[in-house]
């Protein structure tokens, strides 16, 4: 470090006081190098460098690692929200596109076979949204923000458990392949429910 910024000031002309450089950057450490800081950096899941060696390290890194576990609850709580948010967009869209085709919207460039099959394609995928995917991604995001609060209120008493908890992963709910014969058989029947009212 001290050096790259040596040749730096080479470059323009300047000598760097290596001296009051090394007692500046100490200074500087001292009053980063805190578990306050620890704690905050590894809550807000950023990285850190191993600039402390020589200030406590242990003791940040004991704070650090704390902020860290925090941050992997926070940031599965968020990813559950984000996957339960775009489950719910994507099916306001599909609801949007099938109540135009209800209303008799026909592309002309596709052929009635096309325009069925793409009409099955909609309504099969926003069947397996409400069916799979937002029911799955509300039980995370409510069972994750439970672990959240678990394990927050273990480290508010000490509990040394804590720091053997883990978020627990939701990798998603099974794909989604496109429209089934029993998605066809689902969709005829709903319409023709709905001509018999």
């Amino acid at each position: 470090m001290a050096e790259r910024r040596g040749n730096a000031c080479l470059e323009h002309g300047y000598v760097m006081d290596r001296s009051t450089y090394e007692e500046g950057r100490s200074a500087g450490l001292g009053q980063y190098c805190t578990t306050d800081t620890a704690y905050a950096l590894g809550e807000s899941g950023q990285s850190y460098n191993g600039v402390c060696s020589a200030h406590s390290e242990q003791d940040f890194l004991a704070s650090y690692n704390k902020g860290r576990d925090l941050y992997a609850f926070t940031s599965a709580v968020s990813s559950a929200d984000s996957e339960l948010s775009s489950a719910r967009s994507r099916h306001d869209y599909l609801d949007s596109e099938l109540d135009k085709y209800e209303d008799g919207y026909r592309d002309e460039d596709l052929t009635m076979e096309e325009h069925n099959n793409l009409v099955l394609e909609l309504w099969a995928e926003r069947r397996y949204l409400e069916e799979e995917a937002i029911p799955y991604w509300m039980y995370a995001h409510r069972f994750l923000e439970e672990q959240l609060d678990e394990y927050q209120n273990k480290v508010a008493y000490g509990d040394p458990s804590a720091d053997t908890m883990e978020p627990r992963a939701f990798t998603g709910p099974e794909a989604h392949d496109g429209p089934t014969s029993a998605d066809a058989r689902a969709m005829l029947q709903e319409v023709l429910g709905s001509l018999q009212q």
